[in-house]
């Protein structure tokens, strides 16, 4: 069956290997979003929220926020190194978990720019925030808040961004050797799991 076969053929049998490369940016962009995190949880509320009895997230919440997709692509790149090295590791399940972590970090990193970068979750009247930043001391005056260095919140963004351009090309080869498999297994060739590597 052509979708079984966990071979990776020709000139993309070593796409595996991208998860060098995103097992480095993840570490990485995880530094800057624990960084991130600690200004954020170190930032006292503004005066006028206060009084509104508006609510801060807790510092759970605000790891969570910062850390999740980072943290997550850290394991499943490790395990996937694993998978290359040790056993093999199926384009099929290569493919899956590629879109699934491409479209996990772009959600995030579309969530990151909204309330760090742009302006777009906050109004003027300051009700109906979509970004809790928008209730802490900024650091210095401008439309978003901003809670930390400008070098940690572009390097996690542009590092988001790299991550994400990873995961598509990532899946585009793994989509390749699912096709070429099923390919190879139509016409009738036989094609043996040790032709991986």
């Amino acid at each position: 069956m052509a979708l079984l076969n966990n071979t990776w053929n020709g000139r993309i049998r070593h796409a595996p290997l991208l998860n060098i490369a995103i097992f480095l940016v993840s570490i990485v962009t995880f530094g800057l979003a624990v960084s991130y995190a600690h200004d954020a949880i170190a930032t006292p509320m503004q005066e006028q929220f206060i009084r509104q009895k508006r609510s801060r997230p807790t510092n759970s919440q605000i790891i969570a926020y910062s850390t999740a997709m980072p943290f997550f692509s850290i394991l499943q790149s490790g395990l996937d190194l694993s998978l290359h090295f040790l056993i093999s590791l199926h384009p099929v399940y290569s493919l899956v978990i590629s879109i699934l972590y491409f479209s996990g970090w772009l959600t995030q990193w579309t969530i990151w720019m909204n309330c760090e970068i742009t302006a777009i979750g906050f109004d003027n009247a300051g009700e109906g925030d979509t970004c809790w930043q928008v209730n802490l001391e900024h650091r210095q005056y401008s439309e978003v808040p901003i809670l930390s260095s400008e070098a940690i919140v572009d390097g996690r963004l542009g590092l988001g961004g790299v991550a994400i351009a990873l995961y598509a090309a990532y899946a585009v080869m793994a989509l390749m050797a699912v096709l070429r498999n099923r390919r190879r297994s139509v016409k009738g060739v036989k094609i043996e799991s040790t032709e991986m590597r």
